[in-house]
């Protein structure tokens, strides 16, 4: 199956602010502060990991996290937004540069590399992720 690139219906739409609204639980729970999309969500992110009490068995907990990370990358950096993609794996979550093949998915990116006990410095990885992302589309996607 080739990959499909959708814009979220009511279904994902609602899935992602499930998501959202658990890690901002999450948030609450353990920083005392609710999560609200501004690059202060980094630091929340990076106390809730630092404090180990989300085990790395819990995937959607730490996938949550990785929304709350989407959303502020969404938030702060012009011309990306939500979509899905679909393939044949099945669908997910990603995040599009303009309508180009340029994606990021958030949703995994900080779990993956929790769950494989690496440690994740949440405002570093998002200033290189900025950074690389913008290397990539002045490099490729400079007329989009």
């Amino acid at each position: 199956m080739e990959q499909t690139i959708l814009a979220p219906d009511k279904e994902w739409l609602t899935y992602i602010a499930k998501m959202w609204l658990l890690g901002s639980q999450m948030s609450e729970d353990i920083t005392g502060q609710k999560m609200d999309g501004s690059i202060q969500d980094l630091e929340r992110l990076q106390t809730i990991i630092d404090s180990a009490q989300i085990p790395v068995t819990s995937t959607q907990e730490l996938q949550s996290l990785g929304i709350v990370f989407g959303k502020v990358f969404v938030n702060e950096t012009p011309d990306y937004d939500w979509w899905v993609i679909e393939d044949e794996y099945g669908k997910d979550a990603c995040v599009r540069y303009k309508e180009t093949t340029l994606l990021i998915f958030p949703q995994t990116m900080l779990s993956k590399r929790i769950e494989e006990g690496e440690h994740v410095d949440v405002p570093d990885f998002f200033q290189v992720l900025k950074q690389d992302l913008e290397r990539v589309k002045n490099e490729n996607y400079a007329n989009a």
